[in-house]
Parts: structure tokens; sequence; C-alpha cells
């Protein structure tokens, strides 16, 4: 019997360092791969940017009501995310596409919503753990926080107007008037949605906000 219960407590011990090296590798490892793609992804868009510039489109302002047109390619990089709450040092490119070959490297643009400062809704999705963990906090971010989306030419202000957890399968969140798939747009939104619970995935955060502005970029972020 103590031969038993020494094999089933050591056996214990080993699982236990497994599941405590796969929650590292989850939260750290990933985050070094993720790391070492923001990199690439970063340095790629300013590469565009700087080139387009220099072919003479310059930094013009737009305004809200016509929010510039941009070319969108599944896994390729067109903007940056900056949420001051997160950090004074926090941001992320913004890819096309939400599937997982594109939420392992980046937070993603969801197919199909409008593009940053469009009448209806600009939504992102990005993972809680792994990847850098780059929405792990997004449950805590209130009301009243900003959210900032730079373009080529502009950055454009959302501020957070409200959060909501809903099942995965509610893609009502997403619609133009979230939740009322039959109304025009009226309004510029922004929707920021993440597992929850962190480890488990089986519902969503969903937090909402509305454009407050839109302003010229005078140079490109490095």
């Amino acid at each position: 019997m103590r031969t038993v219960i020494r094999g089933l407590s050591e056996l214990l011990v080993t699982l236990g360092a497994v599941v405590l090296l796969f929650v590292a590798y989850l939260m750290w490892g990933t985050a070094l791969r993720a790391d070492s793609a923001q990199h690439q992804l970063s340095s790629e868009l300013n590469q565009q940017w700087a080139s387009a510039n220099a072919g003479g489109q310059g930094h013009a302002a737009v305004r809200p009501a016509q929010p510039e047109q941009l070319s969108l390619v599944t896994g390729q990089p067109f903007a940056y995310i900056r949420i001051p709450a997160f950090g004074a040092h926090w941001r992320f490119t913004l890819i096309q596409g939400t599937a997982l070959a594109q939420l392992n490297v980046s937070p993603g643009h969801v197919p199909g919503t409008q593009l940053p400062g469009q009448l209806g809704n600009f939504a992102v999705a990005g993972h809680r753990v792994t990847a850098g963990n780059p929405f792990w906090s997004l449950p805590s971010l209130k009301d009243g926080a900003l959210v900032y989306i730079d373009t080529r030419l502009n950055t454009y202000t959302y501020k957070i107007t409200g959060q909501q957890t809903v099942l995965p399968t509610d893609t009502a969140v997403v619609d133009p008037v979230p939740g009322h798939p039959d109304q025009r747009p009226r309004q510029r939104l922004i929707t920021l949605i993440t597992c929850n619970p962190a480890w488990t995935g089986t519902h969503r955060v969903i937090v909402t906000g509305q454009l407050v502005s839109a302003t010229a970029r005078t140079a490109v972020s490095s």
C-alpha cells in the first residue's frame, strides 16, 4: 500500500509540474514568438507607409465622415492599436482576419465589419492568453477609457462606453448596429472581443466604444 501511495504521489507531482510548464509556455513561451512576429509586422507596416508617403500621397487629414480607404489582405498588417489603460507602451499591430493563424501573432480585424472611422462597427478580436496575451486586461477596461487606432494617415480615437459577456455564437455584437442587423448605422463604433474566462473561453467579453475624433498623423510610428 505504501508503495502504491508513493507512486501516486510521484505521479501527481509529475503531472503538476507538467501543468505548470504548460501554463508557463502559454503565458510566456508563446509571448516570445508573438513578440518576434510583432517586430516583423511592425517593420513591414512602417515600410509600407514609408513607401506610400514617398510616392507623394502625404499625410492629408481625413475627416471622420470621410475615412481613408484601406486595402486589406488576410494576415497582413494595416494599423496599430494603442490602449493607454493597459500601459504606456502597450501597442500591437492590427492584421486582417481572426482565424487562429492570425490571432496567434496579432489582434485581428473581424472580416466583414467596418474599417476604422467608418459608419458602423469596426470589430477587433484578440487572444486573452497566448500570443503575448494582448487582451488579457480587456475585461478591466472601464467606461471612458480611450482606444487609439493609428492608420497611415490618421489616428482614430474611440471612447469606451460599455461591456457585456456573450456566448461565442452571438455574432450580433459585430453587426453595424449591434443587435439590430436591419438598421442603418448612424454611429462610428469599435468592438473589442476576447475569451472569458481566460483559460476556458466558454464566453466572449465584448467591449464597445464610440469614435470621438479623427486627427491627421504627422509621422509614421516606429
